[in-house]
């Protein structure tokens, strides 16, 4: 193998493992992709809670290891190992993927309010109650978590693209505004509404 060659898929591999979504073009593809979850999310739920899981497994792992696997080969090998994991482990057990969706949803939008490990205590005991409710009311949880989750992704994925447009948009409220929560609230509600709770 050529030097140059072996430079090129070191540097793919240390892309990967330490993959960094930042940037107007991968905010406005997450944004799409958010927005189809709020608004469609129950016609391709089992993938969402396969891809949910994945996401779980690579993103922790790379939280937990990055710092002390100073390999990018074999901190990638693990996180990839560890998404796909947990990504069969939803596959099997449809209630671990919700749970899943659910706890990373509690985590990214409560760590404002809450910290430390009484948050991941709440978090973790919130996705287990929601886990649990699906079992009697599995469509209705569904449609609920895939737009609450689009909802609030799509919202904090533009507010994300707006700090780093090409354009100044400097005029649109601050991260920190209580619109925003608006914003993210009405757009779950209108995933709601679209999908519909009731069985078909």
């Amino acid at each position: 193998m050529t030097p140059e060659m072996d430079g090129a898929i070191q540097g793919f591999i240390s892309t990967f493992a330490n993959l960094d979504f930042h940037g107007a073009p991968t905010y406005c593809v997450l944004l799409a992709i958010a927005l189809f979850v709020c608004l469609e999310g129950i016609k391709l739920y089992k993938m969402i809670l396969y891809a949910g899981a994945f996401v779980f497994g690579f993103r922790y792992a790379k939280e937990l290891l990055w710092a002390r696997i100073p390999n990018d080969e074999m901190l990638l090998m693990i996180e990839v190992a560890a998404g796909l994991l947990l990504a069969v482990l939803a596959w099997r057990i449809y209630l671990a993927g919700v749970a899943m969706l659910t706890f990373q949803f509690a985590r990214e939008n409560l760590k404002d309010f809450f910290s430390g490990p009484y948050a991941v205590l709440i978090c973790f005991a919130v996705s287990v109650l929601v886990a649990l409710i699906s079992m009697k009311l599995n469509r209705a949880v569904i449609v609920i978590l895939t737009a609450v989750v689009g909802g609030f992704a799509a919202v904090n994925f533009f507010v994300d693209l707006i700090a780093v447009f090409p354009v100044d948009l400097s005029s649109f409220p601050a991260k920190a505004s209580p619109i925003w929560l608006f914003a993210k609230v009405f757009l779950s509600a209108a995933g709601v509404g679209i999908q519909d709770v009731r069985e078909p």
